[in-house]
């Protein structure tokens, strides 16, 4: 117990030296940006400040793990998209080892991702807000894991739909990202929005995010079909 005591006490605060202790005072900042979002669903920013009175850390401490509150988000997305693609795994092999539809594999996809709100924020601002204030290094890392998602999603599509190609379904996901990007925020419209859109003459303007995704799955995956 003395080790969370000085993990939570800025005034006693010792470096981690080992790279196990590196890891939990990693791990303890994470799960501190996490209840911070998880408390403000409507924050896309993380203060560098506001974390470290979280985390009972110093703000120099937190940047001896985190290079900015970007970096911080990044590896929450990393951690994010991980559970996602064990959940996806464990959903897809509900519809059997082989020969699901592509109609099954854009439901579990849609349904999976859905179900994770913190993915789909955080998917929703990468390109505007997170991509910035991080060292080459550490974007080199982060694409890296976004790559090795992708590839392991397009081989477990594959695995049920072995007429698909591997690359087909990579195409896939790739293309699913820039969905998300841009569904999330429209299906989670400001107060203002939301109002307007409900007036039945804008009916058409509404978006259901889940719904959208998968149907928008679907159309690539039948696009992208072999000919037969």
């Amino acid at each position: 117990m003395e080790c969370d005591h000085r993990m939570n006490s800025p005034s006693s605060y010792v470096r981690a030296r080992s790279a196990e202790q590196k890891e939990e005072r990693r791990r303890h900042l994470l799960a501190a940006a996490r209840e911070m979002l998880s408390q403000n669903p409507a924050a896309l920013e993380l203060g560098i400040n506001e974390l470290a009175r979280q985390a009972q850390m110093t703000k120099s401490n937190v940047y001896r793990y985190f290079e900015s509150s970007e970096a911080v988000l990044m590896d929450l997305l990393v951690e994010e998209f991980a559970a996602w693609h064990a959940e996806l795994s464990t959903a897809l092999a509900r519809g059997g080892k082989a020969g699901a539809s592509f109609e099954h594999i854009a439901r579990v996809f849609a349904s999976t991702i859905s179900a994770r709100p913190l993915l789909c924020r955080l998917t929703s601002i990468l390109p505007s807000f997170l991509e910035r204030k991080v060292s080459f290094e550490r974007m080199v890392e982060f694409k890296g894991n976004l790559l090795a998602v992708r590839q392991g999603a397009a081989q477990a599509f594959h695995a049920r739909v072995p007429g698909m190609p591997v690359q087909a379904f990579e195409h896939v996901v790739k293309h699913a990202v820039p969905l998300i990007i841009g569904l999330w925020p429209l299906s989670n419209p400001a107060e203002m929005a939301a109002q307007v859109v409900e007036l039945p003459e804008l009916e058409g303007l509404r978006y259901d995010f889940e719904q959208d995704l998968e149907h928008a799955l679907l159309t690539l995956m039948r696009g992208m079909a072999p000919a037969d």
